[in-house]
């Protein structure tokens, strides 16, 4: 038989572990819990002189959720720093919806989707060059940030931003190399094929072209587009001389007709360039073409001159002999 003194003490023990083994469960089930994205800035440097260059980048960490889609704005202080550039080669995004750019009062808009979506730590965005204006303290800030999970239903994720914090003096205390910042791009952008494409809702109906590309050091610069009618003469094509126009995707082709070939280019921050084409769906004939009319009243016109000197150098050498 068990004596009544340890019963009480055994129960007292109980007692005392309750409190222990609910805060084991708390911790287990707080490890279950969901970890929010986070969208942070980082730089090497946050001391740095007045008139050197520093850069900072926007890296996501997706927790555990899987993204598709992340949107925001960066902040800066126009008093403080001078945006020198945006870099988004190399970017875990691959089509942007609102390509990085410098808005008004020291903001940059970004919004962009990376179909198939992703996961993990150190995802790069984007990354900012700035100068230094002026000695002073400031931060860098991501604002109304928003992220969309990778279900299918556009669902918005959790998600927490960062700032980083910077300091200006007249001397840093360390030194900043160029190489550190200056970017060696060689390499053209990567290899794209455009489409065409028509959808009744959208351009009132209008034949449009989509194209998209990347360029993982530098960071696509701007695109180009060239339309171009070109007949096809024995073993040449002929056409005339068009110039490359600025273009963004989506773009509404000139020809609806469809008969000139397309080409697309695409230039990244070094100046290396990437030229893709799509042959008319409608090819022209040659007496479509107008110019075709113009080389043949040239080319008449030629003959006849020919024709004309000829004539004419006979009845002197005649008159002569």
């Amino acid at each position: 038989m068990i004596p009544q003194e340890t019963k009480q003490n055994k129960f007292c023990v109980f007692l005392r572990e309750v409190p222990r083994v609910f805060a084991i469960l708390l911790g287990l089930l707080g490890g279950l819990s969901v970890q929010a994205a986070q969208l942070n800035l980082t730089s090497q440097f946050q001391e740095i002189a007045v008139g050197q260059q520093f850069q900072a980048s926007i890296i996501l960490d997706t927790g555990d959720e899987e993204i598709n889609a992340v949107e925001g704005k960066i902040g800066f202080p126009q008093d403080l720093l001078e945006l020198e550039e945006i870099r988004d080669g190399n970017s875990i995004i691959n089509f942007w919806v609102e390509r990085p750019q410098a808005g008004g009062d020291g903001e940059i808009i970004f919004s962009g989707i990376t179909p198939g979506g992703f996961k993990g730590e150190n995802n790069f965005i984007l990354s900012l060059v700035f100068s230094a204006k002026g000695g002073g303290e400031g931060e860098i800030q991501v604002k109304d940030a928003r992220i969309l999970k990778n279900d299918g239903l556009g669902t918005s994720a959790e998600v927490s931003v960062g700032f980083l914090s910077f300091r200006i003096g007249e001397d840093a205390p360390a030194e900043i190399g160029e190489d550190k910042i200056k970017i060696r791009d060689y390499e053209p952008p990567e290899t794209f094929r455009p489409e065409i494409s028509r959808d009744e809702l959208i351009f009132d109906g209008k034949w449009f072209l989509v194209f998209a590309t990347q360029d993982k050091a530098s960071g696509v610069d701007y695109y180009e587009v060239k339309e171009q009618r070109k007949i096809k003469l024995f073993r040449w094509r002929l056409g005339v001389w068009k110039k490359w126009q600025r273009a963004e995707s989506p773009y509404i082709l000139k020809d609806q007709k469809l008969q000139s070939h397309v080409y697309i280019k695409a230039v990244d921050k070094a100046g290396n360039e990437r030229i893709s084409s799509l042959s008319p769906r409608k090819p022209s004939v040659w007496y479509e073409v107008y110019y075709f009319y113009v080389i043949i009243i040239i080319a008449a016109g030629l003959i006849i001159a020919y024709i004309i000197w000829r004539k004419s150098r006979r009845k002197k050498y005649t008159e002569n002999y």
